[in-house]
């Protein structure tokens, strides 16, 4: 027992201390009430990044406009092309994308599995992805692939109409990337991206209302088992009843 003891508490002390020494993030920039930050990784020029800002909608309103990935290019930072390739279920599916990139540096594109993750006691909906190798998409001539890439989009329900948006990528660009280039996406992709987001969910607000229907449905079914959740009349800012 002694030994199990000492060695829980030396891989707690061991986990502490890369905790510490991982890279902090460090914010760059704010603007329109979006936050932005980076955080160097070690071997890249290329840093993680994130943006967190609000959206005056209710979460499943923004949960509508990141679920129709034919639409991604209207409102996602440089997104040259996305398509679904395969949906395994109403809440993960597999998705290529195409970042565009200024001449004379190449396109980046990645194929990325996506899932949605939901917490209704915190009132929290996170889209976590994350690039996968599949026989779905090949290689696209003049165009690098990133194999190494993953992210989220957590939102989190603030109000009935009020969603905080926290955008965060860390990926590995591969192939030579100008350094001035890294310094100029990493604040203008997660910026962009949350601003038009917001005239997104404005532009498409009734579009999805089956969609968001049969999403309040589920909600309702899953705080109807779940007593800790079901003592609220509203879930994630939106009446299910």
């Amino acid at each position: 027992m002694r030994t199990v003891i000492i060695g829980t508490a030396l891989l707690l002390l061991a986990a502490c201390a890369a905790e510490a020494a991982a890279p902090k993030w460090k914010h760059i920039l704010r603007e329109d009430g979006i936050s932005v930050s980076t955080r160097e990784v070690a071997g890249r020029s290329f840093p993680s990044f994130r943006g967190i800002g609000v959206v005056h909608a209710n979460i499943f309103e923004v949960l509508a406009v990141l679920s129709d990935i034919k639409r991604y290019t209207e409102w996602q930072g440089s997104c040259a092309e996305a398509r679904l390739l395969r949906k395994i279920s109403e809440r993960e599916y597999i998705v290529y994308s195409r970042t565009d990139a200024p001449w004379p540096v190449s396109d980046r594109d990645t194929v990325n599995r996506s899932k949605v993750h939901v917490d209704l006691k915190r009132r929290i909906v996170n889209i976590k992805f994350r690039a996968i190798k599949t026989r779905l998409q090949g290689p696209v001539s003049g165009v690098v692939r990133m194999n190494k890439l993953r992210g989220h989009f957590k939102l989190t329900s603030l109000a009935r109409n009020k969603t905080k948006v926290d955008y965060k990528v860390d990926a590995d660009p591969e192939g030579m990337l100008p350094t001035w280039l890294a310094k100029i996406a990493t604040k203008k992709l997660p910026l962009e991206t949350i601003q038009k987001l917001r005239k997104q969910v404005k532009h498409t607000r009734g579009w999805y209302s089956k969609r968001i229907k049969r999403w309040l449905g589920e909600a309702k079914k899953l705080a109807a088992k779940s007593p800790e959740t079901s003592e609220a009349k509203e879930i994630m800012g939106a009446k299910i009843d």
